[in-house]
């Protein structure tokens, strides 16, 4: 398991659901890449990571809580 830490830039390995700004859900495709804002439990173990990620389409933010088996390098 790869560890990383705030203002990482990451890919997603799943399609994940996600919070927009604006409070509507969204699913956001695996390959994705997104910048973790927060990471969730001790920063040597993770237990999760609150990652940001700028949705085109509406051209806004969406945040998701995501596994950090869900993530890798890019």
């Amino acid at each position: 398991m790869n560890i990383f830490r705030e203002n990482d830039v990451i890919r997603l390995r799943e399609e994940v659901e996600a919070s927009i700004i604006t409070g509507d859900e969204i699913f956001v495709p695996k390959g994705t890449i997104g910048t973790i804002v927060l990471v969730h439990g001790n920063p040597d173990q993770p237990s999760a990571y609150e990652i940001e990620f700028f949705i085109p389409g509406q051209n806004d933010f969406a945040l998701a809580t995501v596994d950090v088996t869900c993530v890798s390098k890019v």
